[in-house]
């Protein structure tokens, strides 16, 4: 079954980023989370949208120092 949601440590461990990142991602409004109780909460939606703008951007920046 595939996840539907991360904790912060899971989508660390998924995504290879640092806490800090993580949490900088989620201030910024860039990496949409919510909480349960005490615990953070990443929807897999919102993980795989957070990564499609990354590759989007990168693209982007890519494409603009070839010209």
């Amino acid at each position: 079954m595939n996840e539907q949601a991360f904790t912060v440590p899971q989508f660390i461990a998924s995504f290879k980023v640092s806490r800090t990142k993580t949490y900088d991602e989620i201030g910024a409004g860039r990496l949409a989370s919510y909480q349960v109780g005490r615990r953070r909460y990443i929807s897999a939606s919102a993980a795989a949208d957070w990564q499609k703008r990354l590759e989007t951007e990168c693209a982007k920046t890519l494409q603009g120092g070839a010209q």
